[in-house]
């Protein structure tokens, strides 16, 4: 053994890994089919979809690669004590298992999120009648009205000062994701401070870019709803916001213990679905909403929903890599033309990502 210094910093990161991995094993109902059953799946007949791989790999090289930042180096020198950091693993899986089923652990619903759902689910309901809801609470109504003039979300020049204007401007299928963003993005919570802070605060900007990436792509012929898509990506923010909240109070509880970048990356990869999907059922949303969040964590899946995801989120990755200048714009570009046909399309949500980058981030 002490021959071999390296063989330790493995069997820690190794164990990490199984951990993790059969947590998200005992995370899934009892009698479940695997992911994806009763979907078209690779390894069951069908040959892989190289597009789909390409797509599911570069969403997670893309976080990883992202998540990794606030860690800086010493992150990177902390994996010498593998038997703390699986303690670590051991623990915030416990607790992310309790999620959907102990109130203390769920991130609570918000107030008019059953009304808003409801009458945003029906085709026949007009955008001022989605506008009329909102109205009821005044901090909603303000919140929307900052993330309509957002950089990411504005249509026009023209600052949006009211209900009314903000469903002339973006129409009933614009309101209905203004309306998804505005009640999910209280729910994140602080960030905190420190390296976990500053990754809670990395989460949610990756959050809102991807989720409004991915409606984008939907509503331009991804095939799936643009809000049901746009409300998943941010419960898949949401429960990575609540990874990232547990690793960082197992931390908290050892600190001697340096934070290690990959131990918190094999979590939020393993966990930050999984988790979203336990809020959404608590939360009682669409069946629609849940598959897509169940075809995301297939790999291999072909669903509508999940292609957007995977897009929405590589695309936001890519962009926030560049800006803080670990990729080239033309090699971002070129990765997601790898997965995307539709150049222009890709062209369309590099710009509105990049804009809303450069003049700030996401609304606060």
């Amino acid at each position: 053994m002490s021959g071999m210094p390296w063989l330790l910093p493995l069997l820690g990161v190794l164990v990490v890994v199984g951990l993790a991995w059969a947590g998200w094993r005992r995370a899934r109902p009892r009698g479940a089919p695997a992911r994806g059953g009763g979907r078209r799946r690779a390894g069951a007949g069908f040959p892989p979809d190289p597009t789909i791989t390409a797509a599911s790999t570069l969403r997670r090289d893309g976080l990883r690669r992202l998540h990794g930042l606030p860690f800086g180096a010493a992150g990177e020198a902390a994996t010498a004590t593998g038997s703390a950091h699986a303690a670590v693993v051991a623990r915030t899986v416990e607790a992310l298992q309790k999620v959907g089923s102990d109130i203390r652990s769920t991130p609570r619903r918000p107030g008019l999120l059953p009304q808003l759902t409801r009458t945003v689910n029906d085709p026949h309901a007009s955008g001022m009648a989605i506008a009329g809801i909102v109205a009821q609470d005044p901090t909603l109504a303000a919140r929307l009205l900052k993330i309509a003039n957002s950089a990411l979300y504005r249509v026009q020049s023209r600052p949006v000062e009211s209900l009314e204007r903000a469903v002339a401007s973006v129409g009933t299928d614009g309101i209905r994701r203004l309306v998804a963003a505005a009640l999910v993005q209280p729910v994140m919570g602080a960030p905190g401070e420190g390296v976990f802070g500053e990754l809670a605060r990395q989460v949610w900007t990756h959050t809102e870019l991807s989720s409004a990436a991915a409606a984008e792509h939907a509503r331009r012929g991804g095939g799936a709803d643009a809000f049901t898509v746009q409300l998943a990506g941010l419960m898949v923010g949401l429960g990575s916001a609540v990874v990232v909240r547990s690793v960082r109070e197992q931390y908290l509880r050892r600190p001697a213990l340096v934070p290690d970048a990959e131990v918190t990356f094999a979590l939020l990869d393993g966990w930050s679905v999984p988790v979203a999907r336990r809020i959404a059922r608590q939360w009682e949303l669409s069946d629609p909403l849940g598959s897509v969040l169940d075809a995301l964590q297939e790999p291999g899946s072909a669903a509508t929903g999940a292609r957007s995801l995977r897009f929405g989120s590589a695309a936001a990755s890519m962009a926030m890599l560049c800006r803080a200048g670990g990729l080239s714009a033309d090699e971002a570009l070129a990765r997601l033309a790898g997965i995307e046909a539709d150049a222009e399309a890709v062209e369309s949500v590099w710009r509105r990502l990049c804009r809303s980058l450069e003049e700030g981030g996401t609304p606060a």
